[in-house]
């Protein structure tokens, strides 16, 4: 399926030299903000300009008035209603200043990934901008080569504790912007992500934490479409604000448990404050640990839980390679169970609370995700690979007793490598 993006203020071109590919899908942008995907056929290698445009209009037009409407009325004129007169009407800008951003990429032996990554990084259209790139105990120094000989105006630092979320937490500590956006080495960044970005924060004093759209940097195998069969990491084309009010008496896991709604680590960012306030993210989370993920769910969470506000803003988008293998897939779903319950225990042990809520999250989500769609394969076995679905409902099982081991490992680490330049994470209560 090849992928391309469709900007709806310049002419709708013919794709052509599809013969490869069985469907065209293309990210349809307005002034540069994402607002709709569009399939199309492909028919004798090509796409044509003429039908891919009117299938936009035919399925989308809505979507497409009500942000032209949007503009005009942010407009310091007035505009004549038609459609060639809106598509003229600029976007609305934000003239306040914006704030300084820190990009961190944390990574760890995978220097031909990292190098995609930061050839698009250095066409960010941002200043005061910093991108850091956090080796996360590295067995060799080809990150740290990388760096050096080919984007020697990026900082590079080490971490030698194991784990994303140390990673995460040295960067934290290293970043010298007031917003830090975080992202993957397996991540191209759209050009405009960190400006989207800085623009919400500068605009909403009060949002605290940012996540992005995700959508799939290409669909070339059999893995990279199941994936997107499955959710992907894209979570919609419209802005979301979430916070909780306690004072009403409103549960944070009760509404916010399933924090994967929001977005993922991928394309994720906080004002550097806020970590003073609430703790880093927690070591015996994530990649490098036994529970394979989950540091930023609970982040996430516990943005809201300590009573801030997260906007989901589609306008800051980056694009993510998927796994082209089978096998990598599988274990990319077991993982997501392992660090999805992982995420539920150690917020269920942090917040006594919230426990009763975790616990029937972490119930209906079984049931509801896991054991319906398996039983569903068995009816339609088409409907998804039975032994995907048997991968992650393994692996939320697994994830139920993984972040006891994870967390007295984080401290055994703490311990070996000594005291100064801690983050300060949030207390968990665990018993052994």
């Amino acid at each position: 399926m090849k992928l391309v993006d469709i900007e709806l203020t310049s002419p709708t071109e013919t794709i052509e030299r599809l013969e490869e590919y069985d469907a065209l899908r293309a990210l349809i942008r307005l002034h540069g903000v994402p607002i709709a995907w569009v399939r199309m056929p492909v028919t004798d290698g090509r796409c044509e300009a003429t039908a891919l445009r009117q299938a936009v209009l035919d399925r989308h037009q809505w979507v497409i008035i009500m942000h032209l409407l949007r503009d005009t009325l942010g407009a310091s004129r007035p505009t004549e209603v038609s459609l060639t007169a809106l598509l003229g009407v600029p976007h609305p800008t934000f003239s306040a200043p914006f704030p300084s951003v820190t990009v961190a990429v944390c990574t760890r032996d995978r220097a031909a990934d990292l190098a995609q990554c930061l050839e698009a990084l250095t066409a960010l259209d941002y200043d005061p901008l910093e991108v850091l790139v956090v080796d996360n105990a590295p067995k060799t120094d080809a990150t740290a080569r990388l760096v050096a000989d080919q984007f020697p105006h990026f900082r590079y630092v080490r971490e030698p504790r194991p784990g994303l979320d140390w990673a995460r937490n040295r960067a934290i500590l290293e970043a010298r912007g007031e917003i830090i956006a975080y992202t993957d080495d397996d991540v191209i960044v759209d050009r405009g992500w960190v400006r989207a970005i800085a623009a919400l924060f500068a605009e909403h004093p009060d949002a605290m934490a940012v996540t992005g759209l995700v959508v799939p940097y290409e669909l070339e195998t059999e893995a990279q479409i199941l994936f997107e069969r499955y959710g992907g990491f894209g979570r919609g084309f419209e802005r979301k604000w979430y916070r909780v009010d306690s004072r009403a008496g409103q549960k944070t896991a009760k509404l916010h448990g399933g924090s994967g709604k929001f977005g993922t680590g991928a394309n994720m960012a906080y004002r550097r404050i806020l970590f003073d306030r609430i703790g880093g993210f927690d070591p015996a989370l994530d990649i490098g640990t036994v529970t394979n993920g989950g540091g930023d769910l609970e982040m996430f969470f516990r943005v809201l839980k300590e009573g801030h506000a997260l906007v989901y803003e589609p306008a800051a988008l980056v694009r993510h390679r998927h796994r082209r293998e089978y096998a990598q897939l599988r274990t990319q779903l077991t993982n997501n169970g392992i660090g999805f319950y992982s995420h539920l225990v150690r917020s269920a042990l942090a917040y006594p609370d919230e426990r009763g809520g975790f616990i029937r999250l972490g119930v209906w989500w079984f049931w509801w995700w896991s054991l319906r769609r398996l039983l569903i394969s068995f009816r339609h076995p088409s409907s998804f690979p039975r032994d995907l679905i048997l991968a992650e409902l393994w692996g939320s099982l697994v994830g139920l007793s993984r972040y006891r081991k994870a967390h007295r490992r984080a401290a055994d680490i703490d311990a070996a490598f000594g005291p100064p330049e801690r983050v300060t994470v949030s207390e968990v209560s665990v018993s052994s």
